[in-house]
């Protein structure tokens, strides 16, 4: 778990990632962006931080150890179906994986491997209460 202070209010992430690379690549990308970023390395951990904090936006991997990406989504659908609006899913997943997503109740969906100019964007724009993309 990290944290990263934004100058503007509002604009917070939360990455939930297992590849510390990937926590650290977001945490420095989306700060220059003007997001407070924290990060988790699991679902278990990722809810706790959803308990105590409020985010604009929320880079979810399917495939951690754990508590997975797709455990926290039923979790979050079961007891916090307000943040759905929220998630960005990321995923290097199959298909068929992917295909078991009800992607209308999510922001978006990128796959992996992703554009970083896109997933940035996405994050801004979904923080920003932006219409959803489509999923890809």
């Amino acid at each position: 778990m990290s944290r990263s202070d934004s100058p503007f209010p509002g604009r917070n992430a939360l990455v939930i990632d297992d590849d510390l690379a990937l926590r650290g690549l977001f945490t420095r990308l989306l700060g220059r962006r003007g997001f407070s970023v924290d990060c988790a390395s699991d679902g278990r951990v990722a809810y706790d931080q959803l308990n105590r904090h409020t985010y604009s936006v929320i880079l979810l991997d399917l495939m951690m150890p754990e508590v997975n990406g797709f455990e926290l989504l039923d979790r979050l659908i079961r007891d916090s179906p307000s943040l759905l609006p929220r998630v960005i899913v990321m995923t290097g997943a199959s298909q068929r994986a992917v295909e078991c997503l009800d992607t209308s109740r999510i922001w978006g969906l990128i796959r992996k491997p992703f554009d970083i100019d896109d997933l940035v964007s996405s994050a801004i724009e979904c923080s920003e209460g932006k219409p959803r993309r489509g999923a890809a």
